[in-house]
């Protein structure tokens, strides 16, 4: 039997069945327990991250694939599991104001040093409340069968008339936290300011052929040339590239794109504190960012994580350079305004 590279994985660290279990797991205090997603991050986070910390420090980690992590969080609040996890900004942001996560010293994770700290997560006595292990970008994905990267070198491209029925677009949890932000840049606002951006964005649900709940099916929608164009993640054209899928394209606009940063945090009262802040600031440094920048995609947040050729020559740029045109939104403002935003984009959409 053909192993699967998933399936290499899974074997080495245990059956899906054990992984399933962290309360079986945790009594372990040689291990630890990382939530992740599944798919290409729990893919990442093994392979980049769990491995060599493993083989440098004797401590083994083992990725346990959810579907949120967050919730995860939430869930166990009081008597956590797991010793960390993996999160979006704003999930981080939101776990943090609702005092779930573990905080720490940048003594005690002095890796951060090395990231610029506008990518903190940071409570406001100064206290680290996760590390930042990279970053993604959202921007325009284009099929160049099916239009030219000419065609959307603006995000108001996307609200042009001509596009009727030919894009794709995500649900409107994430609408209210990426699309708006950059449709509002585009129209002279920014994340604080939204009303034109909600113009720009009603144009673009106009020309939706498929409002879409499923990554995966954004892929396939892209892939196949059913959609022209979609707002979309760095890492899932870059995984479309690697694959073969050369022709989907990523733009990012002349208003700049998203800077989506992700967070690594640890549950408040985690077990084994000494231990998780070590593995933190691991996860803080450039070694393991470097290898899954060039695993999947994720671009290094480390100031000291150098790109390869090869890794210039696919983002077009370096890292310092790509920096400079993304740009990075106040995501606690836009945590704290989430629900309201996203019932006034649900309300717009109703009637389209």
């Amino acid at each position: 039997m053909t192993l699967t590279r998933r399936q290499t994985i899974a074997g080495a660290l245990g059956t899906a069945a054990a992984l399933s279990l962290p309360g079986r797991l945790s009594a372990q205090t040689d291990q630890l327990l990382h939530a992740s997603w599944g798919g290409g991050t729990g893919d990442t986070w093994t392979h980049s991250f769990a491995t060599p910390y493993q083989e440098q420090s004797g401590t083994a980690v083992r990725v346990v694939e959810v579907p949120n992590p967050e919730a995860q969080f939430r869930a166990q609040a009081g008597a956590p599991q797991y010793h960390s996890g993996i999160g979006t900004f704003v999930q981080g942001v939101n776990l943090m104001r609702d005092d779930m996560l573990e905080t720490f010293s940048i003594d005690e994770l002095p890796a951060m040093k090395d990231i610029d700290e506008k990518y903190w997560l940071k409570t406001p006595d100064g206290r680290l409340a996760g590390v930042t292990p990279y970053f993604a970008y959202y921007g325009i994905a284009v099929n160049t069968n099916e239009a030219s990267v000419d065609d959307f070198q603006s995000w108001k491209d996307l609200a042009n008339e001509k596009w009727r029925g030919r894009l794709g677009m995500t649900r409107p949890i994430y609408l209210s936290t990426y699309d708006l932000t950059m449709f509002s840049i585009a129209a002279g606002g920014d994340e604080m300011n939204t009303a034109g951006g909600m113009e720009l964005l009603t144009g673009m649900a106009r020309n939706v052929l498929i409002v879409s709940n499923s990554l995966a099916q954004q892929n396939t929608m892209l892939e196949r040339g059913e959609v022209a164009a979609m707002p979309f993640y760095s890492t899932r054209v870059w995984a479309l590239n690697e694959a073969g899928i050369d022709y989907v394209k990523m733009v990012i606009p002349t208003e700049g794109s998203l800077l989506l940063p992700y967070a690594v945090f640890a549950p408040k009262g985690v077990k084994d504190r000494e231990q998780v802040a070590e593995w933190l600031n691991y996860c803080a440094s450039a070694a393991p960012q470097e290898s899954g920048m060039a695993f999947s995609g994720y671009i290094p947040a480390n100031s000291n994580a150098v790109a390869t050729d090869d890794i210039k020559a696919k983002l077009g740029m370096d890292y310092t350079d790509l920096r400079a045109k993304l740009y990075q939104p106040d995501w606690g403002y836009i945590a704290e305004h989430q629900k309201d935003t996203v019932a006034a984009i649900d309300q717009m959409m109703s009637p389209l």
